[in-house]
Formats: structure tokens, sequence, C-alpha cells
């Protein structure tokens, strides 16, 4: 999974007007892998009331969770 999810993120990021190299690609994997269902419900709150405010590494995180386990 790690594999397909580092270049979900770059695409993801890509579709987000960012572009992101393969180091931050994994360290927004990692972050996923530790995201906790709380913390990615925080995350999706604060996108949808102020999207440009959460981190783009928090958002991909929580996209890349929501894809692999299903909603927090």
């Amino acid at each position: 999974m790690d594999d397909r999810a580092t270049e979900l993120a770059v695409a993801l990021a890509s579709l987000a007007g960012r572009e992101i190299g393969p180091d931050e690609a994994r360290a927004v994997v990692a972050h996923a892998h530790t995201l906790s269902p709380g913390r990615a419900n925080v995350i999706w709150s604060r996108h949808r009331r102020a999207p440009r405010t959460v981190p783009l590494r928090d958002y991909l995180a929580m996209t890349l969770r929501f894809v692999d386990r299903g909603p927090p």
C-alpha cells in the first residue's frame, strides 16, 4: 500500500495545485498511518469551515486514511 499511497499523495497534491516530492509524500503516508479517527475528524471539520487553514500534509494524510480505511 505504501508505494501506491505515496503515488496517490503526489497526485492529490497536484490536484490541489501543489507539488510535493517523494520525501514529503512518504511523510504524508507515515502521518496517515498514525492518524487517529478523532484527529481525522478535527482535520475534516476544520477543512469544511476554512479549507485554506489546514496544512497540506494533514489534508493529504486525512484523505489517504479515508481511502485506505473508510471514513473516520
